[in-house]
């Protein structure tokens, strides 16, 4: 008897001792956890992923599993993977975030055998039917973590350039649990993988959470929704009688509801490339808000689209003076100097970018473009290239790369490198681009289709009703119908330089020289410019009025000295005043 009262003591002691080791490692683990999401607080990441390893390596000791909970698992497993996210190893951080997901399944498993066998234990008059409502709490609880997890995950792929991985996460996530920043996120991969329909129900959800999301409704307006429909959304979420209440008060500066429908009409105009009233609008807003970033770099954008490169480059100039650190639309400074031939410019905002985050896609924009106005073509598409594998959703990486393809002759590359740009933004230029690359294949169906589907799109645009008559323009039979798309854009906007040169090109392709001449001449009364004037040089070479031609390529020169086209026709013309074969090589000359 005594020897079993001896038993007994010693396993009450061992016991004892045991639930004081797993209280003990409980306490240490949870203070090790502590410390871990300490140090990412202030992030100190590489300490972070070093305390962390303790924690995995605990999960594995056989000693811990009993007091280790499959929900503990999972927090341990986050943290670790946080702690990879912040050192920048995201292939990492995702395989350990499977692994807690894999873990809420465990969880999830057990939890639903317990309340099973719990429910099985009681009759149907059973007072504990309450335990149901904590068993939905928890489910939820469950749940929403997954749902955590996966949009980590997901935003892990984001930074490995993997935009579909991403998207097939986040789908996975039910419409429940979908917070802000998720649908945000999910929009953003419905647009850049092509799914426009989807991505403008998933705006108009994140605006139902939130109507101050202003991404939300800058993205709506960028994909084309009428401004109707906008203006119908609008009133959804500001209801008429704060709307009515607002006119009543209407010598107050600040009018939440006309600023964010003002702010969306001014992106609407740049998606319609409405590139004047564009202009106009944003203009008066920046009146109203000087020196705000967003609008200057929006009107800068705009004057880069209308091809007013100058007031682009005077706007992004200002810019930089309140925000010298900027790196947001800088791609477009970066075409706005190039196209004024700034070449000292565009290098230092290129080394400007370098040193300021060598990791943004409009740097390598910069960058490709400098090595292409140096003649440099295959090194600026390796520019490019970088740019694509740090982010591949900038269409202006594609527009590029795509313009490059062409100048080297690689037509099926610009096909859908034009292609990518257009899905990513259906801007005019990606339009010019797809169906000048059609043109270099000899596809004029395809161009044709190109061309149709961005009048549809900007019916308002004159560089879309351009697109479209310089298509009809390359077939003989159909250059009628191109001269009255000209004529039409030249009633509405008389200076349109593009439109003048169009309807010239036709008259030359007809053999009217003498029209073509008169037309010239008639607009250059009003119209001083340097590509009309070498034009009507190029007219009087092959009239063979050589004096004049010589005048206009002065006068050309004159008005810009890097006029390329202007330079090397007058050194043709002057060879043929010589009586040498302007096609003949430097070697045949002195022989």
């Amino acid at each position: 008897r005594a020897q079993r009262v001896r038993e007994r003591e010693r396993e009450r002691r061992s016991a004892q001792g045991s639930h004081h080791h797993r209280r003990s490692a409980k306490m240490m683990l949870d203070e090790v956890h502590g410390y871990v999401n300490e140090l990412m607080s202030q992030g100190v990441y590489d300490s972070a992923e070093v305390l962390g390893t303790f924690l995995l390596s605990s999960m594995g000791a056989s000693s811990n599993n009993a007091h280790l909970t499959p929900a503990m698992r999972v927090e341990y497993l986050v943290t670790y993977a946080r702690a990879l996210v912040g050192k920048g190893e995201h292939v990492r951080a995702i395989a350990y975030y499977r692994q807690a997901l894999q873990n809420c399944e465990i969880h999830a498993r057990k939890s639903a055998g317990a309340a099973n066998r719990a429910f099985s234990a009681l009759s149907s008059s059973s007072p504990f039917r309450s335990s149901g409502a904590g068993r939905r709490a928890e489910d939820d609880l469950l749940a929403e973590k997954e749902a955590t997890i996966k949009f980590e995950v997901a935003k892990c792929h984001v930074a490995l350039n993997s935009p579909r991985a991403a998207l097939a996460e986040l789908e996975t996530v039910t419409s429940r649990y979908r917070t802000l920043p998720l649908l945000l996120t999910l929009a953003k991969l419905y647009r850049v993988n092509g799914y426009e329909r989807a991505a403008g129900s998933t705006y108009r959800e994140c605006l139902r959470l939130c109507p101050y999301a202003v991404e939300a409704w800058v993205a709506l307006a960028e994909l084309g929704v009428k401004s109707e429909d906008l203006a119908s959304i609008l009133s959804q979420h500001f209801p008429a009688e704060r709307a009515a209440a607002v006119q009543q008060q209407q010598q107050q500066p600040l009018d939440l509801q006309s600023w964010i429908s003002q702010f969306v009409s001014c992106h609407r105009l740049k998606r319609a490339d409405e590139a004047d009233k564009s202009v106009a609008a944003l203009g008066g807003f920046i009146q109203a808000f000087p020196n705000n970033v967003h609008l200057m770099l929006e009107l800068a954008q705009a004057h880069t689209v209308a091809g007013n490169y100058r007031d682009a480059v005077s706007c992004f100039q200002h810019v930089r003076a309140v925000d010298s650190a900027c790196v947001s639309k800088m791609d477009h400074y970066a075409v706005a100097l190039n196209a004024t031939n700034n070449v000292v410019e565009l290098n230092r905002l290129t080394h400007d970018l370098l040193r300021i985050d060598n990791r943004k896609p409009e740097t390598w924009v910069a960058a490709s473009l400098y090595w292409d106005s140096k003649g440099d073509r295959l090194r600026a598409l390796s520019y490019v290239e970088k740019g694509l594998r740090l982010d591949d959703t900038l269409p202006m990486l594609h527009l590029l790369k795509g313009n490059l393809c062409l100048k080297l002759n690689r037509p099926d590359s610009a096909v859908s490198s034009f292609r990518k740009a257009q899905t990513l933004e259906p801007s005019i230029s990606a339009f010019e681009g797809l169906a000048k690359a059609y043109a270099a294949f000899r596809k004029h169906k395809e161009a044709l289709v190109t061309a149709r589907e961005a009048v549809r799109l900007m019916p308002s645009s004159p560089r879309a009703l351009l697109l479209l008559g310089s298509v009809y323009a390359k077939q003989g039979e159909t250059r009628a119908r191109a001269m009255k798309i000209f004529e039409s854009v030249l009633r509405s906007n008389p200076n349109c330089k593009e439109a003048i040169l169009a309807v010239i090109d036709i008259h030359v392709a007809n053999r009217n020289l003498v029209a073509a001449e008169h037309i010239l001449s008639k607009h250059l009364e009003s119209n001083v410019n340097d590509d009309l004037h070498t034009r009507l040089a190029g007219i009087f070479v092959e009239g063979q009025k050589y004096g004049q031609a010589v005048e206009h390529y002065h006068i050309a020169l004159s008005l810009n000295e890097a006029n390329e086209e202007a330079a090397t026709g007058l050194e043709r013309l002057e060879k043929i005043m010589k009586g040498i074969d302007p096609d003949l090589l430097p070697d045949d000359e002195d022989e």
